[in-house]
């Protein structure tokens, strides 16, 4: 089958890199193919950010010589398996592997699904380029259809369970009666699968536009129940996935009207923002047993994602977010959302913003408040410890803590201002004190 694509042929003239990889290959004595995923998202006319090269040897030292000349970074994915990436300061990706079977018809064949079992012969760039797909993968993609390669798919790798749901969620697909309850029977297998990889592939499809669609196939094939146990006895799969519908829109409203300013999460974490949100959402409602230790062994979460997405589940008073909406003054308002605790502003704008308890324009300003007055993760109170400690005649210790509080709590109820108006409130709190002693 001939190749003809108009995103194929744009991408040769726009990308340089590209063009500089194959005056490599021609000058190379050994077979490169195109495959996978990135001849799938040319069909689909998708952007380019991954570049998936099959090489009839091992293509380690040419990967090397590539990463050099188009000054990239080049390390290893999988060595055993003579696997490796070159990844370039535009963010895009070539990875290089050699084949995996004695032919690439065959090496196709053993791959995830028929969509991604394209390869295209790069050795004869020069002439008409031919599309090889044994598997009627283009068909398939046409059809809209998401089906396994082979009845070994998922047993040589469960994790294709959730990668192809993943891919039904964000381009669009069904999954083939076949396929789904090919999933279905061997859901069980999912456990087996190391948790970073589990929680990449889960990441992606709640951040997909499609997450209603993925979450659906996730609870319907039973994988939610081999990866989380059975859900609460009062839950209402209808009812969870509208709200989570309804939080998906809320939250696209909030990046569209508040772009820059609304809050972002380190570049290190698994989830985007929007991802985070809508797990926990899900999560809340799902309510598995022995979260924590799901979420460590299932998924293997970073500490600080495991701890938001626990905090996150804990509804706050209500009554915070109507006083927020009226506290005036940077400091005051700082403290306010500092009474959220740990991760204040996820909490302010999960359950303030998206649950229409807040308006947005006020959130932002609260951020920014407690932004600006922040040192060293925490707002400092008017006066240091060792005053309190003078004044107030005591030990250092916990109490410092305590009493450190309290004046944050007259601050916020507007009876004291300066480190002065604190320090003359402690000397009438001690004076207090003393004649009720």
């Amino acid at each position: 089958m001939k190749f003809k694509n108009n995103a194929f042929d744009n991408f040769i003239k726009t990308n340089l890199e590209f063009q500089k990889f194959l005056s490599q290959v021609q000058k190379n004595d050994y077979c490169f193919w195109l495959v996978g995923g990135c001849l799938r998202d040319f069909l689909l006319d998708l952007p380019q950010t991954d570049i998936d090269i099959v090489c009839s040897v091992d293509p380690t030292d040419f990967a090397r010589s590539f990463s050099s000349t188009v000054s990239g970074h080049w390390f290893w994915l999988d060595s055993h398996r003579k696997q490796s990436r070159v990844l370039l300061d535009s963010g895009m990706s070539f990875d290089f592997a050699p084949l995996r079977a004695p032919t690439i018809l065959q090496d196709l064949e053993l791959r995830d699904f028929t969509i991604n079992s394209l390869a295209l012969n790069l050795k004869s760039f020069m002439h008409d380029l031919e599309l090889l797909d044994p598997l009627s993968g283009r068909i398939h993609l046409q059809q809209k259809l998401l089906h396994r390669c082979s009845h070994k798919s998922f047993k040589d790798d469960p994790l294709r369970m959730i990668k192809g749901i993943r891919h039904a969620a964000t381009l669009d697909l069904s999954l083939s009666e076949e396929t789904q309850q090919e999933i279905t029977l061997l859901n069980d297998l999912i456990v087996g699968i190391a948790g970073e990889r589990i929680r990449d592939e889960l990441g992606k499809v709640f951040d997909s536009e499609g997450v209603i669609a993925g979450i659906t196939l996730l609870i319907d094939t039973g994988l939610f129940v081999s990866l989380f146990g059975p859900a609460d006895p009062h839950w209402d799969q209808g009812a969870v996935l509208r709200d989570i519908e309804s939080l998906k829109k809320k939250i696209k409203q909030i990046e569209v009207n508040a772009g820059e300013r609304f809050l972002k999460v380190s570049s290190k974490e698994q989830f985007s923002l929007k991802a985070i949100f809508l797990f926990a959402c899900f999560v809340y409602y799902y309510s598995p047993k022995q979260l924590s230790h799901l979420l460590h062994e299932r998924l293997r979460l970073s500490r600080n994602f495991q701890s938001l997405l626990e905090e996150l589940l804990v509804e706050p008073d209500q009554n915070i977010f109507t006083f927020m909406a009226t506290i005036k003054g940077k400091r005051r308002q700082a403290l306010v959302v500092e009474q959220l605790g740990k991760y204040a502003c996820e909490k302010m704008f999960y359950w303030g913003v998206c649950h229409d308890r807040l308006e947005l324009d006020i959130a932002l300003e609260l951020q920014e408040s407690f932004n600006a007055e922040q040192a060293f993760g925490h707002i400092p109170g008017l006066l240091r410890g060792q005053m309190i400690v003078d004044i107030m005649n005591i030990s250092p210790g916990k109490q410092i803590s305590h009493i450190q509080l309290e004046l944050k709590q007259a601050e916020i109820k507007g009876e004291i201002v300066t480190s002065e108006d604190a320090e003359n409130w402690l000397k009438n709190e001690l004076l207090f004190d003393n004649k009720v002693t």
